[in-house]
This record gives C-alpha cells, sequence and structure tokens, in this order.
C-alpha cells in the first residue's frame, strides 16, 4: 500500500504525517489520516496548536494573496447574549467578513467565515465587538440579605466569568461595589447575580443603591486572530503534501507550512481550497 499519492484528498495523503503530531497513522473512515486531512480544528492533535495535512498544487503555490482562510477564538470573552460581525482591517485586503457567534454560557464559541475577502498579503485584525451592556436598577434590583443582584442578562453568565461594573457621572455606587472595577461572577441563574473580587473568591456584600439609575454590568469583550491561506507569507517552495500548524497565545496567526513530501505535482484539486485557494 502506497504510503501517499499525488491526488489531493485524504486517501492519498502522507500516512505518517500525524506521527509529528503525537497521533498515530492509520487508514479508513474515522481515522488519524481521514482527520489529519484538511484539519483546522484547534488542539485536536497538540494543545495550543492548529495542525493539519494539505495538497498544495502548483497553482494554489502561485498566488500572490490570498483570503482569509480561518479564525481563532484567542479569548472567548463573557456576557454575549448574541454574537456579532467582526471588524476585518489591515493586512493589504478587502471585503472579509466575519460573524462571532455566542454560545449558552454567554462566550464566543465559535466564528463564520462571512465573506473570505481578497488580496490579504498578511494576516489582517480581528475585532470582535463588546458584549452589550445591561442596565439594572440599583435600588429594587438589590438584595441585601442574600447579597443578589437581579439582571435581566444574568443567564447569558456563569460562575467564574469576568464582569464589569459602571456607574455614570454623579450617581452613587452600590454598596460593597466600586464603579470602574472589574469583578467576578461568585453565582448565577436565570434572574440572579452574585459577586466576588476575585474568581473562586467569597460573595460580596451588598447594599441597595441611592441612585437608582445609570448602573450597568458588561463582561469582556472576546479576542480572535485570522490567518490567511495563499498569500505570500505562506512559505511552500514547492508542490506536494504539507502540514500547516497554528500558534495561540503569543504565536497566535503565525502560521508554518513544512512540505513533507517534495512531489513534483498533485494531479487533482481537493477539498481545502477555504485554506490553499487557487484565485
Amino acid at each position: 500500500m502506497a504510503q501517499w499519492g499525488k491526488t489531493d484528498n485524504y486517501t492519498n495523503s502522507v500516512l505518517w504525517a500525524v506521527t509529528g503530531f503525537n497521533a498515530t497513522p492509520n487508514t479508513g473512515v474515522g481515522s488519524n489520516r481521514q482527520k489529519f486531512y484538511g484539519n483546522v480544528t484547534p488542539d485536536a492533535y497538540v494543545t495550543g496548536l492548529t495542525a493539519g495535512q494539505f495538497g498544495a498544487d502548483t497553482t494554489e503555490l502561485s498566488i500572490g494573496s490570498g483570503v482569509i482562510a480561518q479564525v481563532t477564538i484567542t479569548y472567548a470573552g463573557s456576557g454575549y447574549t448574541t454574537g456579532a460581525n467582526a471588524a476585518i482591517t489591515g493586512g493589504g485586503g478587502s471585503s472579509g467578513n466575519v460573524s462571532a457567534v455566542a454560545n449558552s454560557t454567554g462566550k464566543i464559541g465559535s466564528t463564520t467565515i462571512v465573506n473570505a475577502g481578497s488580496s490579504y498579503e498578511t494576516n489582517p485584525t480581528v475585532a470582535i465587538p463588546a458584549p452589550v451592556a445591561t442596565s439594572f436598577n440599583a435600588n429594587s434590583a438589590v438584595d441585601p440579605t442574600g447579597n443578589l443582584i437581579t439582571f435581566s442578562a444574568a443567564s447569558s453568565f456563569v460562575a467564574g466569568d469576568p464582569i464589569n461594573y459602571a456607574v455614570a457621572a454623579g450617581n452613587t455606587d452600590i454598596g460593597g461595589l466600586t464603579s470602574g472595577t472589574k469583578y467576578y461572577v461568585q453565582f448565577a441563574n436565570v434572574t440572579h447575580i452574585a459577586l466576588a473580587t476575585t474568581a473562586g473568591g467569597a460573595r460580596i456584600g451588598l447594599t441597595k443603591g441611592f441612585t437608582e439609575t445609570g448602573h450597568t454590568f458588561q463582561g469582556d469583550t472576546a479576542t480572535a486572530v485570522a490567518v490567511v491561506g495563499g498569500a505570500k507569507n505562506k512559505g511552500v517552495s514547492h508542490a506536494g503534501w504539507v502540514t500547516r500548524t497554528v500558534g495561540s497565545g503569543g504565536r497566535a496567526g503565525r502560521v508554518q507550512y513544512e512540505t513533507l513530501v517534495a512531489m513534483g505535482s498533485i494531479t487533482s484539486d481537493g477539498s481545502d481550497d477555504a485554506v490553499l485557494p487557487d484565485a
């Protein structure tokens, strides 16, 4: 059985390529060979790394600029009741459009590339909008007995989430809280939250506010990075089977292509065009 071929699909991909990412080389439906082919799922093989194998033909290698191929969430944020369109700027390209999708725990759990754009020479900047700030009545919403706050967006938070408290100028802080300070959700259900000064800390004691309006809570803003496919920074020197790796943290968005097999050609065009486009 050949270990690889020139046809751009998983059954022809380099069988042993997964061994460099702590996976066993095997074949068939559901095998590591199939899962590694075209993979863009973070942490699938190595924590903090996105790795996959792609067939790169001569057309793909000749492209001077590319599209947004992948968007990776670097911080999920908190308190998102709905998703939002992310602002895509820089990179030398245009028309990129990415939707950030909120999950049931108020985090940005995934992104959808609505329009991959064109002519990106480097990775553009992704700016996910901040979650909506939600106001509440600082008198009637505060329960000083249970140290709870009735909060309409409570269901978008879970214990440990960061939450930012703000009071309009001229109004008085709730007793126990300070405007402009980040707190952590100590308890949350559908309608109420309790706060702590640190994640996992003790519940803060509260007293009702004298000024009822102008009080808001807001979650943390999520962050993400985009990776361009087919652009000049791709770094592949010739056609063949390559592995694509994307880092996280301080290396988020940094892409490296390593040629595994120096074939003279890839004879078909596979399902990886979102990452290695033809045009």
